[in-house]
């Protein structure tokens, strides 16, 4: 028998994502859509997922969001797409009432008894929700969740410090987003509280739990978050200081071999690689690359070696991997753990 899942903020971009995504998922059964205002049907609005849609967007109508309709609504579960704002309070509750809650908010990705997930990174970090508890467990920031798939990956090597350079697109900034006159022909060189995003996130993910809490790893990041006028994916450009020395083909090697953590491989949203690296230099691109793996594989390229220094491209489909998907994958996990 499938888990029966609501979507919250599901007339928005993150929130149509996760309907693709669970339209005919093996483990879930989508059996109530909330936003802030009503629809007869998600069918009665646009469209503005990079996904196709699910050929029944009839069959559900989108109902007003409240705590009261979500814990009645039989849901054991909920994938929230609400924004930061709001979604504070009513995760808190829904978890208070026993409802499970996968988040792609910022709200709760800082707090001490929430782990921000990445599988392949990161899966025991799950044990952080304390037991008898629905878990409340949050994806990363968009261009973090990739950037910390790579870092996993590098991490044999001793990693001292991060320096990293994000263009992202502008689907990252929701919809309707930037505004035309301030983006076409532009680039955004600051996203507001961004830097700080990555920069703490980056480091909380990439910690260890210690059987209590998860303590930070205690590199350096530091970050530059840029919006350019590309529709999907964020291109990031890394420059890694790491212990151990080597040359490029060692770091290639470590990228290509990854499949993260065990806890991860079976996971019906994994891929079998998590990581794809290119050999041509001209690679990875949001417009040809972004959707590699159904938008869960983060693609690689231009790796290169000085001394104790790694530098490379990195690109992450910000939608899937970096928000809907990494959601589900999450939720996949604690299925699998025993969490649900």
């Amino acid at each position: 028998m499938k888990t029966p899942v609501a979507i919250l903020g599901a007339t928005g971009s993150v929130g149509q994502h996760f309907l693709s995504l669970l339209a005919d998922h093996p483990d879930f059964e989508i059996v109530r859509l909330f936003a802030s205002r009503p629809r007869p049907h998600l069918a009665a609005g646009s469209w503005v997922a990079s996904l196709p849609p699910p050929a029944d967007l009839e069959r559900l109508p989108v109902e007003t969001m409240t705590v009261e309709a979500v814990r009645a609504s039989g849901a054991r579960a909920v994938f929230s797409a609400l924004p930061a704002s709001v979604a504070g309070t009513i995760e808190r509750t829904l978890v208070d009432a026993g409802i499970a809650v996968f988040s792609n908010a910022s709200s709760h990705r800082m707090d001490a008894d929430v782990p921000i997930l990445i599988p392949e990174a990161n899966a025991p970090h799950l044990d952080v929700c304390p037991k008898g508890r629905a878990p409340l467990v949050a994806n990363s920031n968009c261009s973090a969740s990739g950037l910390v798939v790579v870092l996993a990956a590098l991490a044999p090597l001793g990693i001292r410090a991060v320096h990293v350079a994000t263009y992202q697109s502008v689907s990252g900034a929701g919809y309707p987003g930037v505004p035309a006159i301030d983006i076409m022909g532009n680039v955004l060189p600051y996203i507001g509280k961004e830097d700080e995003k990555i920069v703490a996130e980056t480091r909380k993910m990439l910690g260890t739990f210690d059987g209590a809490r998860i303590v930070e790893h205690p590199m350096e990041v530091v970050a530059c978050a840029c919006r350019v006028h590309t529709a999907f994916g964020h291109l990031e450009s890394v420059f890694i200081e790491v212990e151990t020395p080597g040359d490029a083909a060692q770091a290639v090697a470590l990228l290509r071999e990854f499949r993260g953590h065990e806890a991860a491989w079976n996971l019906h949203s994994s891929p079998r690689h998590p990581i794809h690296v290119f050999d041509d230099p001209a690679r990875p691109q949001p417009r040809k690359d972004a959707t590699l793996g159904g938008g869960m594989v983060v693609s690689v390229g231009t790796v290169k070696r000085a001394g104790h220094t790694i530098s490379l491209r990195l690109l992450v489909n910000n939608v899937v991997r970096g928000a809907a998907g990494g959601s589900v994958q999450n939720a996949e996990l604690a299925l699998a753990a025993g969490r649900l």
